[in-house]
């Protein structure tokens, strides 16, 4: 393939695999626009237009050939993230849990829980439930306000977590002082925990049959652990979830199946060891769909509508992505999946990917790119997706199209295009050997699959150019 073993073409691969298929032959794609890098001047002759093509397509695959060492490069915030990402679903894990607890024991009355009676709600839950005590907290200041409708934490606290029993052997079931007498167990990844005015408001105790939640802006948990590697989660705007069931009730006593669900988590801040990832939106809509297999009817929850947007920023280098995906299917009647996907049911569904910033790639400093990738299949058999890839001032538009991809390795077109209207046209890329760069109706030159996996391309006037993916 063209642009093997480059990030374009992962892109592209998951835009097919997302949605079916491959992209149009026969349709332009949306064009796209420099990243920031200044115009491109077009040449006058239709051979340079050629030329301009091949040397574009260099320029892009050796940008993204040197995400290759990307590894390398980003070692030390990789290991820090690594390190402090357990820490810190460890620490919104205690909190999470103290809140359900103390939740439930104020019973919807307006209620205010110190240090030592939330560990107290830990021992009693562990008694209850027969298990060990799940943490070894030390140095609490957490506090916990409660009222019918809202949750409120604040507070630090040195917290280690469950690992082990120190005598494999003997085992106290059933006492609740072995449940709770810490020196029986081992406890392990200690790390500060550090809360401040994260609130969850909800109808806790309302008897309803919709739903509304929302985590308040300002909030967040900061964890430090012991190799002192620090790492944060923030809420910088207010996050909102809806339930819907089809009967009245209490949120705890009701035991329906869910109609609906949405989320929409906003400004949701990630911070560790230099590293920066900014959450805009992750948000989601489902319903609830009948599936039949031809001898029962069963319902499940199914999203339909699902968007990402966010930012990660490391000293001088910033991804942004947004990414979004559609199910287009009519989901008020039942799905007959019991002869897999046919002609009248099918995954229908868009795609849209688009990744952009400024990243050092090959580059010596970091330079503009943005990937778009559009994909779509609205027809059984028939899948497209294009693709819009630029580098500083390097720009290809790339559309493809598959007829059959019901099959295991279905046969992928593309049309690799420059804005100044060069292209080439490669039918079947899996088995490509070779294709003409064309302007028009005009072949400029060839470009070859040689034995050693490179791609030579000879034009009219007899320059060859190679190209390495």
């Amino acid at each position: 393939m063209l642009l093997k073993k480059t990030l374009l073409v992962l892109m592209c691969s998951s835009a097919l695999v997302a949605c079916g298929g491959g992209g149009s032959s026969n349709e332009n794609s949306n064009g796209s626009g420099g990243t920031g890098g200044g115009s491109v001047t077009t040449p006058a002759s239709d051979l340079d237009k050629a030329k301009q093509l091949i040397e574009t397509t260099k320029a892009i695959i050796s940008y993204y050939d040197g995400f290759q060492d990307i590894a390398d490069n980003y070692k030390t915030p990789v290991e820090v993230i690594n390190n402090t990402a357990s820490d810190l679903s460890r620490g919104a894990d205690i909190v999470l849990t103290l809140a359900e607890l103390a939740q439930e024991d104020s019973k919807g009355q307006a209620k205010q829980y110190n240090a030592a009676e939330l560990e107290l709600l830990l021992k009693n839950d562990a008694i209850q439930n027969d298990y060990p005590l799940g943490y070894d907290i030390k140095n609490s200041t957490l506090q916990i306000q409660v009222s019918a409708n809202s949750v409120k934490v604040t507070g630090s606290a040195d917290v280690a977590y469950w690992d082990d029993f120190k005598d494999l052997d003997n085992w106290e079931w059933g006492n609740p002082d072995w449940y709770t007498n810490k020196d029986n167990f081992i406890y392990a990844n200690q790390a500060k925990v550090n809360v401040t005015n994260f609130v969850v408001e909800a109808p806790f105790v309302a008897s309803q049959s919709t739903y509304n939640f929302k985590i308040a802006n300002g909030g967040s948990i900061e964890v430090t652990n012991s190799a002192q590697q620090k790492a944060k989660f923030s809420f910088t705007a207010d996050s909102t979830a809806k339930l819907v069931y089809p009967v009245t009730d209490t949120l705890e006593n009701q035991e329906a199946e869910l109609n609906q669900a949405s989320l929409q988590l906003k400004g949701l801040v990630f911070e560790s060891a230099d590293v920066k990832a900014t959450l805009s939106e992750v948000s989601f809509d489902a319903k609830a769909v009948k599936f039949s297999n031809g001898q029962s009817t069963n319902e499940q929850l199914i999203p339909y509508n699902l968007t990402l947007k966010g930012q990660v920023a490391y000293l001088q280098e910033v991804l942004d992505l947004d990414a979004s995906i559609k199910l287009n299917n009519d989901l008020t009647k039942v799905i007959d999946i019991s002869q897999g996907e046919t002609k009248l049911n099918f995954i229908n569904a868009d795609l849209a990917v688009k990744l952009s910033g400024k990243l050092k790639g090959a580059n010596a400093a970091p330079t503009p790119f943005s990937i778009d990738v559009t994909a779509k299949r609205a027809e059984y058999l028939k899948g497209i997706a294009n693709v819009a890839v630029a580098v500083d001032k390097n720009a290809l538009d790339i559309a493809f199209e598959s007829q059959d991809i019901t099959v295991e390795k279905p046969v992928v077109d593309s049309l690799i295009k420059h804005k100044n209207g060069a292209f080439v046209q490669i039918n079947n890329i899996r088995n490509f050997q070779q294709a003409d760069v064309k302007v028009g109706t005009t072949s400029y030159g060839t470009i070859t699959k040689t034995s050693s996996g490179q791609y030579a391309v000879k034009f009219t006037d007899n320059t060859i150019v190679y190209i390495t993916p």
